[in-house]
């Protein structure tokens, strides 16, 4: 016979081991719970999660719209082998429910009065649940066959005690499969783990809000810098949509030594928001700047003010040799009369000569040589106008300084305040407190202005230094800059320029040749420019002879 302590020792040990398996069990569906960052799914997971736990044979799960009505996410009922909704099932297709009729709380349907009142209603049987309306169940039992019997219906609250949504249990069995009412003890229980997917929900909805809030904040930044600078407005939002389309052409890429390069959905977005951020720092640069779209311009085109006087100086000429001509008219030199009228007409058409140069290198779109800065030096030097009974050169230092600019419409000086701007964004961004899974997004922004050589700014890196997003950002920086069809100082160049320009700046070792190759085969290029751009731009390109250019192999 077995002494009775050793029994009783052992019915301790099989209870210890079936509230451990239990304590595990809860354990794992906590984390199930928790781990969760879908919202869809998770709503899914938190009904299976207490259907589980309740032994229900039935259950839904409800959000709550922004119209305030109740919306099925999920319908499960195991008897009728019924899964709608969900991250699996086929699409729900009941109506939604009103929380309000007329203005009033919806007070006949059951998961309606939850949601409204926030209370827990236990209901032994569904058919004797006046003063609800079990109508449409009935209807449903009859045309299915099935009973509903037992309900459990439990309102899902945030952190705010807020109801975000509702779930609703049918038909809880016992150990020969019977339905019985919900025990007070196993409300408790479902509860909490309801209250557990609550939570789950709300955190899971406050980081996608986050989210969302972040990356319109981001883009809204990109915006106000665009409308800040009309002759560059758009650049901020085709950046980060050619960054993903060169980023996408690089992950499918199964060849050559970017093959291994992958990117997930979470990488997508940190580079995306990279590229919306790449520019931020042009916040602060001025705007006599940001806009100067010529060479002479600052608050106006001074052009202008050149134009003015060379018609002073196109009026004292004609002054001059007036003067001269009524001179020798009066001492009858008919001869002196032409010559001084010839001459005249030379100095007035070299005068319009020059000042038509100035006129077309103050634009500042093509690349001025050696004998136009020498001409525009002469033309300051030659021409002197009298204001105010002193002797004014037609150009003053300034003007010459910046109509003799070789390349554009900025001076050295404005160079430099316009390079400020990756300091700046390097300030916004580091003090920026990013989460973890956009650590690389300051990285990825500060690369468009690097060179592989370590001749770039703003921290002057070499291609070891820099990562394959940051890479791609220079090329795809370089590329919108140059095919853009927005700037008024220049005619949008044809594709065939833009990729010698970018396969030039490859072979100084500024961009990577890996990375341009695949912009080329990929046609990331031509897929740009039809959707971005202007069609026309699409010109023949000879591959053969692009600097820089080498298949993929």
């Amino acid at each position: 016979m077995v002494p009775s302590n050793i029994l009783k020792s052992s019915k301790h040990m099989r209870q210890h081991i079936k509230d451990k398996t239990n304590l595990q069990h809860f354990i794992d569906i906590s984390i199930r719970l928790t781990t969760e960052k879908n919202s869809s799914k998770l709503l899914d997971e938190i009904l299976q999660v207490v259907m589980s736990i309740a032994n229900s044979d039935a259950g839904s799960i409800y959000s709550i719209t922004p119209n305030k009505q109740l919306k099925f996410e999920t319908v499960i009922n195991k008897s009728l082998n019924l899964y709608l909704g969900g991250t699996l099932g086929s699409p729900v297709d009941f109506p939604n429910i009103d929380l309000f009729i007329d203005g009033k709380p919806n007070e006949t349907a059951i998961v309606a009065h939850s949601a409204n009142s926030g209370e827990v209603i236990n209901i032994p049987d569904v058919y004797d649940a006046l003063p609800f309306d079990m109508s449409t169940a009935r209807k449903m039992d009859a045309r299915t066959g099935y009973r509903s019997e037992s309900m459990l219906t439990i309102p899902l609250k945030d952190h705010e005690d807020d109801i975000i949504g509702v779930i609703q249990l049918i038909n809880v069995k016992d150990a020969q499969n019977k339905n019985i009412p919900f025990s007070e003890e196993l409300v408790t229980l479902i509860r909490s783990f309801a209250s557990l997917g609550a939570i789950s929900l709300t955190n899971s909805t406050l980081i996608k809000g986050m989210e969302d809030l972040f990356s319109t904040f981001a883009e809204t930044i990109a915006m106000a810098i665009d409308e800040k600078s009309p002759h560059t407005g758009g650049h901020c939002k085709r950046v980060p949509a050619l960054t993903l389309m060169l980023a996408d052409a690089v992950h499918d890429i199964n060849k050559g030594p970017l093959a291994s390069f992958s990117m997930s959905e979470a990488d997508r977005h940190e580079l995306d928001i990279a590229g919306w951020l790449h520019d931020c720092g042009k916040i602060a640069t001025p705007d006599h700047i940001m806009e100067k779209s010529t060479k002479l311009e600052t608050i106006f085109d001074r052009i202008k003010y050149v134009d003015a006087k060379f018609e002073i100086i196109s009026r004292d000429l004609k002054i001059a040799y007036q003067q001269k001509i009524i001179y020798a008219m009066k001492l009858q030199k008919p001869i002196e009369v032409q010559q001084f009228e010839r001459l005249l007409d030379t100095e007035l058409k070299q005068l319009a000569l020059d000042r038509a140069l100035l006129q077309r290198v103050n634009v500042g779109g093509e690349f001025l040589g050696d004998a136009e800065l020498e001409h525009i030096e002469r033309i300051a030097n030659k021409y002197q106008l009298v204001i105010n009974d002193i002797n004014t050169p037609l150009l003053s230092a300034d003007e010459v300084e910046n109509l003799t600019i070789r390349r554009g419409t900025l001076t050295e000086a404005e160079r430099e305040v316009m390079k400020r701007h990756m300091d700046v964004t390097k300030n916004i961004l580091d003090a920026l407190p990013f989460p973890k899974h956009l650590s690389n997004v300051t990285e990825y922004a500060l690369g468009h202005h690097e060179k592989l050589d370590g001749t770039g700014y703003p921290r002057g890196l070499t291609k070891e230094q820099m990562s394959v997003p940051a890479r791609l950002m220079a090329i795809t920086d370089i590329f919108e800059a140059l095919s853009a069809v927005d700037r008024p100082y220049k005619k949008a160049k044809p594709v065939s320029e833009c990729l010698f320009i970018l396969g030039s700046m490859v072979a100084k070792n500024h961009l990577d040749a890996d990375i341009f190759a695949i912009f080329i085969e990929s046609q990331v290029y031509k897929n740009y420019i039809n959707e971005y751009a202007n069609p026309e731009q699409l010109d023949e390109v000879d591959f053969d002879n692009l600097p820089g250019y080498t298949p993929i192999s």
